[in-house]
């Protein structure tokens, strides 16, 4: 290359390298701007006199100018840096702009003056009657205490701080309750992607997973409401991201960062712990490193998210806690004791007032539409009248989806011991066992050659690998390890709500949106599979999107006959 090229390759990273930066200023602005808003809505709570709503106002501005140059000028960045990869970035920004909108165009509906539940409290949906209140009790100050109305103490806090903020930054209305949900929400696409990218370098994979996260119809109903889940599972994500991606801010290291998440994560909602004990467990076993480091590595994380849940809820006791719960403690045994006293016989929720009862089993089988908020209207048209749903909220999963898990599920754990039983010989001295090829090192994130001593990466030298089947082999490897993370992501989010309805506890059917990402990831692993006919593939995507319109909660842009023949 001549000094010419040179030079103008230098000048080309430089650009990139400037856009970027400002880039991460806007984000870094935007992320500040929304905890100076956080904080300045805790000490209106705590002092309603010091602080009016009103002057939170200039805070919306920057928060809304300063997230949409950051994510324009991200996207531009990663155009101009990557142009081999231009056609997937747009395909992904494509699907997330769209969830975006349609969560938008959804998020003032019902009406706000329809918004009152049963017992006179603001909401509309399902458990905003219970959230709201709460958010509302946050920025009046209200001091709480177990059982006291608006106050919901069943759950952590942060999760309803956010609601509140958003009421704070946007009026005590739809938008306002539901805004940070759907944001959280619709990030929580590309964040599918980035751990399915990291994982593989599969693009085509990755945007499989990111289309069946977007469309699933209860993350996305959930994602619509101001309810709590999507908080948690949004920073268990984020976790997952920085630990694959191997992140480092300043002297904090991929494990103490993804131990905040974590802890940001229980703090939306205690369910947030079975994401914090799934990657304990998968860095001390799969993790990189020998045994000494995995062991510190994991506990060093586990300890950082118990520290940070602990001083979250000291902190929200202190300012907001009555005489019976002013320290963590207590708070932490009324979380228990109130879970543990939900016990109905041992089933949880049926839908419409009638049987068949909704278990645990049932959540990959089938169960009838729980209706969140339904309303019906009737049109008439001459002689005839017509009974369509305006609006219809309804609690159900995208069945292809859950279904499939039949099949990837079966699959990952037939490779497993495929690959345990290829060791297992070669480890006896069968060579004919090992075949050649590049391997992938779980944990390192790093690739090596087989036959070598070891492999280099960011977090240190590892063990070789060897894989006795070619179904682990090559480029197989990384996609089968992404595969085995969603597998062991699945038992650790959905069996102990098994165990819990065993013990008689009642478990809704949504306590499985925390699943939702590495089901998702596993059907997008399986339909990406050589072996797997394409065609198959985009037909089950078309179906379930399908799914997905057909319970999309405001079809109004329809001819009003044609909501009436879908029924919902």
């Amino acid at each position: 290359m001549d000094s010419g090229s040179m030079g103008e390759d230098q000048q080309v990273q430089r650009t990139y390298a400037g856009l970027r930066s400002w880039c991460l200023f806007l984000a870094g602005l935007s992320l500040l701007d929304l905890l100076i808003t956080l904080v300045l809505v805790i000490i209106h709570a705590a002092n309603p006199a010091s602080i009016a709503v009103t002057d939170l106002t200039p805070f919306v501005y920057i928060l809304t100018g300063g997230s949409a140059a950051s994510t324009a000028s991200g996207v531009l960045w990663l155009l101009l840096r990557y142009p081999k990869q231009r056609k997937v970035i747009l395909v992904l920004l494509c699907i997330t702009v769209g969830i975006m909108v349609a969560h938008l165009y959804t998020i003032n509906s019902p009406a706000t003056s329809q918004c009152f539940g049963t017992v006179g409290v603001q909401g509309c949906v399902f458990d905003e009657i219970r959230y709201i209140p709460a958010a509302q009790a946050l920025l009046s100050g209200e001091k709480c205490g177990p059982y006291l109305d608006n106050c919901n103490l069943e759950h952590p806090f942060l999760a309803k701080a956010f609601i509140a903020a958003g009421i704070a930054l946007f009026g005590d209305n739809d938008f306002g309750w539901r805004f940070f949900e759907a944001l959280l929400g619709t990030l929580c696409i590309p964040l599918v992607f980035g751990i399915c990218v990291k994982f593989t370098r599969d693009n085509r994979l990755a945007l499989f997973a990111a289309f069946l996260i977007a469309f699933e119809t209860l993350f996305f109903v959930q994602s619509s409401i101001a309810v709590i889940d999507i908080y948690m599972i949004f920073f268990g994500l984020l976790a997952f991201l920085v630990y694959v991606a191997d992140v480092h801010f300043w002297k904090f290291d991929r494990y103490v960062i993804s131990g905040m998440l974590l802890g940001l994560s229980a703090l939306s909602k205690e369910l947030g712990v079975f994401m914090l004990a799934f990657l304990v467990f998968y860095i001390l076993v799969f993790g990189a490193g020998g045994r000494r480091v995995r062991t510190i590595s994991s506990v060093k994380m586990l300890a950082v998210a118990v520290a940070l849940f602990c001083v979250g809820l000291q902190l929200y006791d202190s300012l907001f806690g009555n005489s019976v719960t002013t320290t963590f403690v207590a708070d932490i045994q009324y979380i228990l004791s109130y879970s543990a006293s939900l016990k109905v016989n041992g089933f949880s929720i049926f839908a419409n007032g009638q049987p068949p009862y909704i278990t645990p089993f049932e959540w990959f089988l089938y169960y009838f539409p729980v209706n969140y908020d339904v309303i019906h209207a009737t049109a008439t048209t001459g002689l005839r009248s017509i009974s369509y749903v305006s609006v219809g909220y309804f609690g159900v999963p995208n069945f292809i989806e859950t279904w499939f898990v039949y099949i990837w599920v079966p699959y990952v754990v037939y490779l497993g011991y495929k690959r345990w039983k290829g060791r297992r010989d070669a480890a006896h001295g069968s060579p004919s066992h090992k075949l050649p090829g590049t391997l992938w090192s779980p944990g390192s994130f790093a690739y090596s050659s087989a036959g070598s001593t070891s492999t280099t990466s960011s977090t240190g030298p590892t063990k070789p690998m060897t894989y006795g089947y070619q179904s682990v082999q090559g480029g197989e490897a990384p996609a089968y390890e992404l595969a085995r993370f969603a597998a062991l992501w699945f038992a650790f989010t959905f069996v102990p709500y098994v165990l819990i309805f065993l013990y008689g506890r009642v478990t809704y059917p949504y306590y499985i949106l925390a699943a939702d990402p590495a089901l998702a990831i596993g059907m997008a692993y399986v339909m990406t599979r050589r072996w797997f006919p394409r065609g198959i593939a985009y037909i089950l995507l078309a179906a379930v999107f399908g799914w997905f319109f057909l319970f999309y909660p405001d079809k109004s842009f329809l001819p009003i006959w044609i909501r009436a023949l879908l029924g919902y």
